[in-house]
């Protein structure tokens, strides 16, 4: 019976894909992959294009970036109902997304519109904060403390009460927040122990072991990550 996959392509390297991931995508009929803008280009297909199969058909769809919550819901619905078809005249289908399907994504608003209709398998990736903790050989969490991640998108409130009561903070979608960031990590005390990765795992990385290195007039990339570990960032630093 064909499916839907929504796959996990992780951070940036074509070989962070999981085994999983490669094998769905050697098999799939049609692929899905999203774009911020029009004719924009699609990072996560170029990180999942060197395990394509010659006869994979790929279709384009842009995603709006705004606010309108109508115009996305549209947009989510109409997709949706493409894959529906595609699956039910026995396709089996993909939709790409960068890092982890579950994580901050669209593919969730689009599964939600099929699940009760199509088969769905979702297959993990790689998430951007994951990586980021590898490659700086930076401990996410540990013993009984509790990992918090945060959009910075999020009411200013929040973020102030969670820097002031965790000691391990993942902040993600950084991009045009940085400098109110910024003011916090350094009100807080918390500038010693935060690392600041851009486009983690690509050829553009950028590793940001003091943020105070970071010029206020520098735009930083909107695939940008903020770890704080109160107990490890020092000795990550020692060692870089």
């Amino acid at each position: 019976m064909a499916k839907f996959y929504g796959i996990g392509v992780g951070p940036g390297d074509s070989s962070l894909l999981t085994l999983k991931a490669v094998e769905v995508l050697n098999k799939i009929d049609i692929l899905y992959t999203p774009e911020a803008e029009k004719d924009g280009g699609s990072l996560a297909l170029s990180i999942a294009k060197p395990h394509f199969n010659e006869a994979l058909e790929i279709k384009y769809r842009h995603f709006p970036m705004s606010f309108n919550k109508a115009e996305k819901e549209a947009k989510w619905e109409s997709v949706a109902k493409e894959v529906i078809e595609d699956v039910k005249e026995g396709k089996d289908v993909g939709f790409i997304t960068l890092g982890d399907p579950m994580i901050y994504s669209t593919y969730v608003y689009i599964m939600e519109k099929l699940i009760s209709e199509i088969q769905v398998e979702t297959i993990p990736g790689i998430s951007s904060f994951s990586n980021i903790a590898s490659s700086q050989n930076l401990p996410l969490v540990m013993d009984t403390e509790p990992l918090i991640i945060l959009p910075c998108t999020a009411d200013e409130e929040i973020i102030d009460d969670a820097m002031q009561k965790y000691s391990c903070l993942v902040l993600m979608k950084v991009y045009k927040k940085f400098g109110m960031i910024r003011e916090k990590i350094e009100k807080y005390g918390l500038i010693d122990h935060a690392v600041l990765v851009s486009n983690s795992s690509q050829g553009t990385e950028k590793v940001y072991t003091d943020l105070r290195d970071i010029n206020s007039e520098e735009k930083i990339s909107y695939f940008s990550t903020i770890l704080i570990n109160k107990e490890y960032m020092h000795k990550a630093k020692v060692n870089h």
